[in-house]
């Protein structure tokens, strides 16, 4: 072969292998499905548990969907052989993910997205090493569980609780934005703010009891001191106006107290493996304030590991066609 002749030859088979790589490339976020990264410890592990029958897709390179079917035949969320919950294991950062064919919810497409913490404390650290974040997505699944309160720990049975009420679900069919806060709640800390909390409160009681006997002296007195000159000069004959704020204001802070010591108490009652200085739990207004940003409230109490937000919104993003037909299929 003349060697121009093989040079134009291997020209086109250097640019064809080029083109075959560049295509390669372009299509290697959607040829992977297997889940990557189930050995790596600096991966958090998040396992969707319920509604089955969902397909939940993470919008990441590659993007990956994985069904969430019925419980095993031991009805625990342990891996089982061959692997049976929607398990993906995510790096630190932000990813879109979203849901179709759950229960309650056909034909539609649920758009979320999940914020993975880094773990910076040895609590947190440990249970990313070691364990899995449980989640629940909104659908009417609920329905079929028997619910006993407010979920506080996100782990629990679902025969006891669960972490979805009709509330997320209404919420969502108007379009509005759910949020859901998992974290380590750093237990040896709560305890110690319990403690404190009950001596508060019985320094708080005496406060107001001092301050309800100075009102009644102080009413007493006004009927004689309104109509003195000097008292009205001196403002002695309003004081008692000033006690009853005081004593107000120590109704409201008491309140407070007894709250928060509630939120305390309920997160310590949750704890069944006495050796341990953290668990998970769900930021709920059982253990954190309510109507206030559940991440910064969570990150009080322990270490935010994720943030799971779910809305309304029209996102479109995957192949719809292949939704329909898997969501015709169930």
């Amino acid at each position: 072969m003349p060697m121009t002749k093989r040079m134009k030859t291997g020209s086109v088979i250097a640019v064809a292998a080029v083109v075959a790589a560049a295509g390669l490339l372009a299509t290697g976020c959607s040829q992977h499905k297997m889940e990557p990264g189930f050995s790596d410890l600096g991966r958090t592990q998040i396992q969707f548990f319920a509604p089955p029958g969902a397909t939940v897709t993470v919008k990441d390179c590659p993007p990956r969907s994985h069904h969430i079917p019925a419980y095993g035949p031991y009805g625990n969320r342990l891996e089982q052989v061959p692997e049976q919950f929607s398990t993906f294991n995510l790096p630190p950062g932000n990813y879109l993910f979203k849901y179709v064919s759950a229960e309650g919810l056909p034909g539609a497409r649920i758009y979320g997205e999940l914020c993975v913490k880094h773990a910076n404390s040895a609590e947190a650290a440990k249970f990313q090493r070691l364990a899995f974040v449980p989640v629940s997505l909104p659908s009417e699944y609920y329905h079929k569980v028997e619910i006993n309160g407010n979920e506080i720990f996100p782990y629990r049975g679902e025969a006891h609780r669960t972490a979805i009420d009709e509330q997320d679900l209404i919420r969502l069919r108007e379009g509005d934005l759910i949020e859901k806060v998992f974290f380590v709640a750093d237990l040896k800390k709560a305890e110690k703010n319990r403690d404190k909390l009950i001596r508060d409160l019985k320094v708080m009681e005496r406060k107001m009891e001092y301050a309800d006997a100075r009102f009644r002296e102080a009413y007493l007195d006004y009927r004689i001191d309104v109509g003195d000159p000097v008292a009205n000069f001196w403002g002695t004959d309003k004081e008692f106006i000033h006690w009853e704020k005081e004593r107000q204001e120590l109704s409201i802070k008491y309140e407070q107290m007894q709250n928060e010591l509630k939120r305390t108490e309920a997160l310590l009652k949750g704890d069944r493996v006495l050796v341990r200085k953290g668990m998970l739990a769900l930021a709920t207004e059982e253990i954190v304030k309510s109507h206030r940003d559940p991440n910064s409230a969570a990150d009080a109490v322990g270490e935010v590991l994720l943030v799971m937000r779910i809305g309304g919104r029209h996102m479109q993003w995957g192949d719809p066609r292949h939704e329909l037909a898997s969501s015709e299929q169930k």
